[in-house]
C-alpha cells in the first residue's frame, strides 16, 4: 500500500512540476544555397556565417562556426554554436536583435587551395519578413546542412582537369524564446495535474478505508 501511495502522489508532483517548463522555440530560419563551378579542386567547405548592415555587400562582423569545415558526407547534420562555444556568438546575437534589417552571409570558403569560396547572402526582412529578432532572447543558432555536393573535375569545361562543379544548401536555424512568452508566468495545465492530485486524493481514500477494515476485522 506505501508504494501505491508513493507513486500517486509522485505523479502528482510531477504533473504540477513540469507544467511550467518553457521550451526553446524556433525563432526564424534562413536558407542559403549555390550551384556553380569554379576553377580550383576542393573536397569541402569551410563554413563561416557573417552578418552586417544591410547595406554592406559582404558583412563580415562576429563570424560564427569560423572555419567550420563539412563535407558532403555531413549532408542531414546539424551544427549549434551559444554563448558557452562560440566567443562571437553575443555580438552576433546583439545585430539580430537591434531592431535593424542587417544581412547575414554564408561564406564558403576552402583550406585546400586558400579558395576565398562562394558569398551566400541574405539581407533585408529575414526570418519570414520581420525586420530582425528584437525583443527576443536567442540561446542558440545552428546551421543544418541539407545538401553538398562536389565534383572534382566535373564537367571540366576549361580541359584542364582543374574544376569542381558544386552545389550546397544550408539553412540557419534560431532558437530561443520568443518574447510574448517572457513575460507570461508558466502555468500548468489545470485538468490534467487537478485530475492528477484528485485521483491521488481518491486513492489515498480508499487506501485508509482498507486499512481501517484490516483493524476491526
Amino acid at each position: 500500500m506505501k508504494n501505491l501511495l508513493t507513486i500517486v502522489c509522485g505523479s502528482a508532483l510531477l504533473a504540477l512540476s513540469s507544467g511550467g517548463v518553457a521550451q526553446a522555440a524556433v525563432l526564424g530560419t534562413q536558407e542559403f544555397s549555390n550551384a556553380g563551378g569554379s576553377g580550383d579542386i576542393f573536397k569541402d567547405y569551410q563554413l563561416t556565417l557573417t552578418i552586417g548592415l544591410q547595406s554592406d555587400r559582404y558583412p563580415s562582423n562576429a563570424p560564427l562556426f569560423n572555419g567550420l569545415k563539412v563535407t558532403p558526407a555531413d549532408v542531414g547534420r546539424t551544427f549549434t554554436v551559444n554563448a558557452d562555444t562560440d566567443p562571437n556568438f553575443n555580438q552576433f546575437v546583439s545585430y539580430l536583435t537591434d531592431g535593424n534589417p542587417d544581412g547575414m552571409l554564408l561564406r564558403t570558403g576552402t583550406g585546400s587551395l586558400g579558395r576565398a569560396g562562394g558569398a551566400l547572402g541574405a539581407s533585408g526582412n529575414l526570418f519570414g519578413g520581420n525586420p530582425d529578432l528584437a525583443g527576443n532572447r536567442i540561446d542558440s543558432i545552428s546551421v543544418q546542412i541539407n545538401s553538398m555536393n562536389l565534383d572534382s573535375p566535373g564537367t571540366n569545361p576549361n580541359g584542364d582537369g582543374v574544376w569542381t562543379d558544386e552545389s550546397f544548401n544550408a539553412t540557419v536555424i534560431v532558437e530561443g524564446e520568443p518574447l510574448n512568452q517572457q513575460s507570461a508566468a508558466p502555468v500548468p495545465e489545470p485538468t490534467s495535474t487537478l485530475g492528477v492530485l484528485a485521483f491521488g486524493m481518491f486513492t489515498t481514500g480508499l487506501i485508509r478505508q482498507r486499512q481501517q477494515r484490516s483493524l476491526h476485522k
